[in-house]
């Protein structure tokens, strides 16, 4: 990716595990990054960067829920600001849940994003948005029923940016990711464990996590005409069967399996992410399939890997 950010301000909401490593990649380009999130001192963060000549992203104590012009955090922005990316995750520690975080954070992050004068705004959603059980094909353009109490959270919320309450000349994009994993989150002992006559033999679904980084920050430098909405899914584009991943690690044998799509877990999906609109933008991952990242995670997986295929 050729473009740089030189100069531009930048917020970005929750730098947790993916927030943090995006917070720093947006510096690399040359942003100037505040972050926020409700747990940390009004400090200048310390981590380094990955160019010591760039500034490291500055770090405030706040919620995006309570924007007003007076809070602290607020003044401490700059009056305008480039672009906002959203990361949020529930705290449990708080208390929080799908439907108390996502609604409410997004449409105040629109709000705000409108006030300053934003011309980019960047989301992070789910897949899960989906609910799909049956093994299909998820694309972008489906038409989706509000299931669980979590998928209408994450449908409300991506409303709030598809459909904002005001005329906006932001340019949203909402990413729904797909199992986020990388260092120190490690998916492989949960296909280690895996039974057939235990668990239902579903499509899986990965995202690595500097795959992600490197979407978010090609759709922050992205110069689309304002005031347009996007919504693209962001997966490794190789959806494989958990007997096939189990296998690859050495968990199960090459006895003929009957392959289940049911029952599935509450709050687990069954389906195949389609990428092809986040790979007509350019961006390719670096962990083409999960076997490639069960690699770089230090696992033996053994099989095919062929890569992107939807």
């Amino acid at each position: 990716m050729s473009e740089r950010l030189d100069g531009q301000s930048v917020l970005l909401v929750g730098p947790g595990w993916l927030g943090a490593p995006t917070a720093q990649a947006l510096t690399s380009f040359g942003a100037r990054v505040w972050t926020l999130r409700r747990s940390v001192s009004m400090t200048t963060s310390v981590r380094e960067t990955d160019h010591e000549s760039a500034p490291p992203p500055i770090a405030l104590a706040g919620d995006i829920r309570q924007s007003g012009a007076d809070s602290h955090w607020r003044r401490a922005l700059p009056a305008t600001l480039d672009a906002i990316v959203v990361c949020l995750a529930p705290s449990r520690s708080a208390g929080d849940s799908h439907e108390t975080t996502y609604p409410a954070s997004l449409s105040a992050a629109m709000q705000l994003a409108t006030e300053c004068g934003c011309r980019a705004i960047v989301y992070t959603s789910s897949t899960g948005v989906y609910g799909r059980t049956d093994g299909g094909i998820s694309r972008e353009s489906d038409v989706m029923v509000a299931g669980d109490a979590k998928q209408r959270a994450l449908l409300a919320a991506e409303a709030s940016l598809r459909e904002p309450a005001q005329h906006t000349n932001v340019t949203r994009t909402i990413l729904r990711v797909a199992g986020l994993y990388g260092p120190a989150r490690d998916p492989a002992p949960r296909f280690a464990a895996w039974a057939p006559d235990q668990s239902p033999d579903v499509w899986c679904n990965f995202s690595w996590r500097d795959d992600v980084v490197s979407a978010i920050v090609r759709r922050v430098s992205d110069p689309s005409t304002t005031g347009e909405a996007h919504v693209f899914n962001c997966a490794d584009g190789t959806p494989m069967r958990t007997s096939d991943i189990a296998r690859a690690l050495g968990a199960s044998d090459d006895a003929p399996l009957t392959r289940t799509i049911a029952p599935v877990l509450p709050g687990r999906s069954n389906q195949q992410i389609h990428v092809e609109p986040l790979l007509s933008t350019g961006w390719r991952p670096s962990m083409p399939s999960v076997l490639h990242g069960l690699r770089a995670l230090g696992h033996v997986a053994h099989g095919g890997d062929s890569g992107v295929t939807r």
